[in-house]
């Protein structure tokens, strides 16, 4: 069940006008570890915006990057920013291990620390900032870097087939429209928890019915789960 195929399309028509690059998986940019604080002394600018999953079990082409916009070291000054990540996974008919797989996904942002690239999350939101420093961007930092480790992390998932990561930074994208695709999508997968906790189902009561009704598939799951 591709829940999220809908948001996926929704996403490729808000960009398709826009120009991209793209660069192939590579493991090129250096990962500390550990989160470190980047302190305002240090950076060289603010990345303001969201970032988002969106899973699928069909095919999305080889792992890679594409920056639409500006490049790290192209960029002058706070920018606003999304960061999309498109996810590959053989979970297609299993409910079960799709929950499990995008529980696990989620955790990823949480544990790539490209050097001079602090990425603050918020998990009730997708809300992203990221702080970028000026050593980092002396170095050649680049967003198919950074990028390349945070699809590394998604690989080490056996679910995860293919990753692609997606970057826009260009003034011209409609940032509205990302953010409310980042809404829906944070929806889908609250209504996904919801479900598969096996929550009572009161569907007239419950806040998240309009996600039931919108995604083809929800429903019969939130039915399903209540007669297991």
């Amino acid at each position: 069940m591709d829940f999220f195929d809908g948001l996926i399309e929704e996403t490729k028509s808000l960009l398709s006008h826009l120009g991209k690059r793209e660069y192939p998986y590579e493991r090129k940019w250096t990962d500390v570890g550990r989160n470190t604080l980047v302190l305002k002394r240090d950076e060289a600018y603010e990345l303001d915006g969201i970032g988002f999953n969106l899973i699928t079990s069909k095919p999305i082409g080889e792992s890679g990057v594409t920056v639409i916009g500006r490049e790290l070291n192209e960029i002058k000054g706070e920018t606003k920013f999304a960061r999309i990540s498109l996810i590959e996974t053989d979970a297609d008919g299993d409910e079960q291990k799709l929950y499990d797989t995008i529980r696990k996904i989620e955790y990823a942002k949480y544990h790539y620390f490209p050097k001079g690239f602090m990425v603050r999350s918020i998990s009730s939101s997708s809300k992203e900032n990221v702080r970028v420093t000026r050593d980092a961007l002396k170095q050649g930092i680049t967003f198919s870097g950074t990028g390349g480790l945070l699809i590394g992390k998604y690989l080490e998932n056996p679910c995860v087939k293919n990753a692609r990561i997606i970057y826009v930074t260009d003034p011209r994208a409609y940032y509205k429209g990302l953010e409310a695709i980042a809404e829906k999508n944070y929806g889908v997968t609250e209504t996904l928890n919801h479900i598969m906790e096996n929550i009572p189902l009161d569907c007239s009561a419950c806040r998240l019915k309009p996600i039931c009704d919108e995604v083809e598939g929800m429903r019969e799951l939130h039915f399903k789960k209540a007669k297991d």
